[in-house]
């Protein structure tokens, strides 16, 4: 799965990456296994995540990085996934599953910007909904402990809920304000209210441990390690997997496996492996009024589709599923709708192939399929962190005009800031901006 991941998934790398595993090993080396090897991975997408995966693996989103104000608070993050891993809350809610279809489900919930109900139909309750309150409790009282072990402070992990809390009121008042659904996913830490009486008593346990520490939060190292990181969507991504098509003009991107050529004429993109045993043809064509799976019963003529789902991803609708074809094994199809055209994803796979990979093959590149943003194609720079001392004069309302980030500026700038709703900052003090 981690290979998958990051195979196809645009990562952050350099001075951020290395200081996030820097962080992370720190608490990997205090655990009661220091044996345990932990990978510690920061997905370039601008949302409010963090997750794990069995066998140390844990993400965390640029987009979270950008809101917290310490090491201390990264720690604490990162702690908390650890926790889950330690607490084997994957096995023990049977829901580590291997295979394409996770993996699918994991990359359509990264590869856009998030929508809680359609991440839900893309890939169950495990990846939305956390583990449930009492396991997200023990992952609370595990990160705690390390963190504690580990030399941090064990109440970020309060002023991380904190601070998300606040992010929730924020985007409940802007999604109010513009008449729009309420876009908030923290992933992590969703299941507490900001007084959780229980979670201060499970981080409280951590300071009854013997080991005598100097609580740390490391403002500094934090401060140097996300000047200059991308804020909101990424322009420029960091990291495009080889074999990747784009058009321009249609303003599309689809990723082929590794050694997959591929060749286009009008309308049409062919790719095939290296055996020439399985293909796939991309058909541009007209859309309809219809769905997509009434597409492609109506406009393609195919009246029986066998394992067949629906799909969002990038916000854009599509339906899947499986032709039966008489002496050879079923035949993926796929239909995404973007704009006005039709995107119709044909898999042929020939006797003897491999029917297995070459289906696996055949979803990561549906899954792959999502709009080119114009600003990309116009390489516009995307908008960065910076921190600056404040002084005397300094007030969030005449920066959020200074630097015109939009009318909802103040607020950023006052949440990741740690100044929400109210409060402006002290003369001398290190804050963020957004430019």
């Amino acid at each position: 799965m981690h290979e998958e991941l990051i195979a196809n998934m645009p990562l952050v790398e350099g001075k951020l990456a290395e200081y996030v595993d820097k962080v992370g090993q720190r608490i990997a080396r205090h655990l009661k296994k220091p044996e345990e090897t932990f990978t510690f991975t920061v997905i370039d997408n601008p949302d409010i995540n963090a997750f794990a995966i069995q066998d140390g693996y844990i993400y965390i989103h640029r987009g979270l990085i950008a809101y917290l104000k310490s090491e201390a608070q990264l720690a604490a993050v990162l702690a908390h996934e650890v926790g889950h891993v330690t607490a084997n809350h994957h096995g023990r809610q049977k829901r580590a599953q291997v295979g394409s279809s996770v993996i699918a489900g994991l990359l359509a919930i990264l590869t856009r910007s998030a929508d809680v109900g359609e991440a839900s139909a893309l890939w169950g309750a495990s990846m939305v909904s956390g583990y449930g309150r009492e396991m997200e409790l023990e992952a609370d009282e595990l990160g705690s402990e390390y963190l504690f072990q580990s030399g941090y402070d064990p109440q970020a992990m309060i002023e991380v809920i904190t601070l998300l809390k606040d992010h929730e009121r924020f985007e409940k008042q802007r999604a109010k304000e513009l008449g729009k659904d309420i876009q908030t996913y923290h992933g992590l830490f969703s299941t507490h209210p900001r007084n959780d009486k229980r979670l201060r008593e499970v981080v409280s346990k951590s300071g009854q441990l013997t080991k005598n520490v100097n609580a740390e939060n490391n403002i500094t190292p934090f401060r140097m390690a996300t000047e200059g990181m991308i804020w909101g969507k990424n322009y420029t991504p960091s990291k495009i997997p080889e074999n990747a098509y784009h058009n321009n003009q249609l303003a599309f991107q689809v990723y082929f496996p590794k050694d997959w050529p591929h060749s286009e004429q009008r309308n049409l993109i062919h790719t095939e492996n290296t055996d020439g045993n399985v293909k796939m043809n991309i058909n541009i064509m007209a859309r309809t009024v219809d769905s997509p799976a009434l597409f492609i019963k109506k406009n393609l003529r195919i009246p029986l589709v066998r394992k067949a789902e629906s799909f969002i991803q990038s916000r854009l609708k599509g339906h899947t599923g499986f032709v039966p074809t008489t002496g050879l094994p079923d035949q993926r199809i796929a239909v995404i709708y973007y704009g006005r055209r039709a995107y119709v994803f044909r898999g042929e796979i020939n006797k003897n192939a491999d029917e297995k990979q070459a289906n696996k093959d055949f979803l990561n590149i549906i899954r792959s399929f999502r709009p080119t943003s114009k600003r990309i194609l116009t390489k516009q720079k995307p908008k960065t962190i910076h921190y600056v001392k404040a002084t005397g004069n300094t007030s969030f309302s005449r920066l959020a005009k200074h630097l015109k980030i939009g009318k909802f500026g103040e607020g950023e700038l006052r949440i990741i800031n740690g100044y929400y709703p109210a409060g402006e900052p002290k003369p001398g003090e290190w804050i963020k901006l957004i430019r």
